[in-house]
């Protein structure tokens, strides 16, 4: 049975039976891109970071959220204000901004950085359904500090897993650490595919100017994909994307098992950077000396601290061609 299923996904996987038309339904790009997004604002309450997360006013004034001279959104960590260190409650200023349109089943998703945050950090760019974790959470781009690998996971209630693998991965170049993606087991890690390259998240991907994160999510699961700058697919940029004719997806979640109609609603994208918490804080260690909080009173360990962003863009299957707002 487990030869047949993996036989059943690898066929829904290439050539995806027919190559599907995908409409444009949301570009954030140059000088409009912070339109379509809400800034949170208040402390890091999910994760316990030492952050406060400012109001798109407060934002755009400190020159945490802009756009720059080659038409990029830049979405930072404030690296001017020189912290307290007798004030143990100092938090680091910093931006978390939610989509204001939703995407789901049908949905091509595609992020284009030049540069992510790096250093004494926790950044990500992920998606969240209304509920958490009864409507599901997509990790897209997320690691902590001085790690290289990019990491994609989905968190849900129980019952929705990634396939186990036997050997080598036919269907994904990723590496499976996690296979459930129960949100109350393996403390919360989800079901979790490591990226192979060490050009894919932090000062690897910055080096090399960055790439394409794409998402697709469809009826046969969820497929992610990490192109580098220079192994962008031509079709990808244009108007017209073509998934089917990419190469084989770096994680790869199939609705085989895991039904996503049962455990994802529509999504909401977002972006954020927080300093030690949950995560960041408990993977602190060498290179760095003493505590993850030790880091936060001294601005110039923020430096580095930015998404730099060309575009995110939403496709639907242009079959479906319906956006959805939150609460519809």
């Amino acid at each position: 049975m487990h030869i047949l299923f993996l036989s059943g996904f690898l066929a829904a996987l290439s050539p995806y039976v027919h190559a599907v038309q995908y409409v444009m339904t949301q570009n954030y790009s140059g000088a409009n891109f912070f339109d379509g997004w809400n800034f949170y604002n208040g402390q890091d309450v999910n994760n316990t970071g030492r952050v406060i997360y400012q109001d798109k006013a407060a934002a755009m004034q400190q020159q945490l959220a802009y756009i720059n001279s080659a038409g990029n959104a830049v979405i930072k960590v404030d690296n001017t204000t020189i912290g307290d260190q007798s004030n143990p409650e100092f938090n680091r200023s910093s931006v978390k901004i939610l989509s204001q349109v939703t995407y789901s089943s049908g949905s091509l998703v595609l992020m284009d950085a030049v540069h992510m945050p790096f250093g004494v950090l926790w950044p990500a760019f992920w998606s969240v359904g209304p509920v958490w974790p009864d409507d599901g959470e997509i990790d897209i781009v997320e690691n902590v500090n001085m790690r290289t690998n990019n990491q994609y996971s989905l968190h849900t209630l129980d019952g929705c897993r990634h396939p186990e693998v036997d050997g080598q991965d036919t269907f994904e170049t990723g590496t499976l650490t996690n296979a459930d993606c129960f949100n109350q087991t393996s403390y919360n890690t989800g079901c979790l595919v490591r990226d192979p390259s060490e050009n894919s998240y932090g000062s690897g991907f910055a080096s090399i100017g960055g790439g394409v994160f794409a998402l697709l999510w469809d009826a046969s699961g969820i497929k992610i994909w990490f192109f580098q700058r220079s192994a962008i697919p031509a079709d990808l940029p244009t108007a017209n994307p073509n998934p089917s004719s990419w190469p084989m997806p770096v994680a790869a979640y199939p609705a085989a098992s895991c039904d996503f109609n049962k455990f994802f609603s529509p999504q909401t994208l977002i972006f954020q950077t927080t300093i030690c918490g949950g995560f960041a804080g408990s993977n602190y260690g060498p290179p760095c000396t003493g505590e993850c909080e030790d880091l936060v009173y001294n601005p110039a360990n923020y430096n580095d601290a930015y998404f730099e962003i060309p575009y995110v863009r939403i496709f639907t299957d242009s079959s479906l061609c319906v956006i959805r707002f939150p609460g519809e």
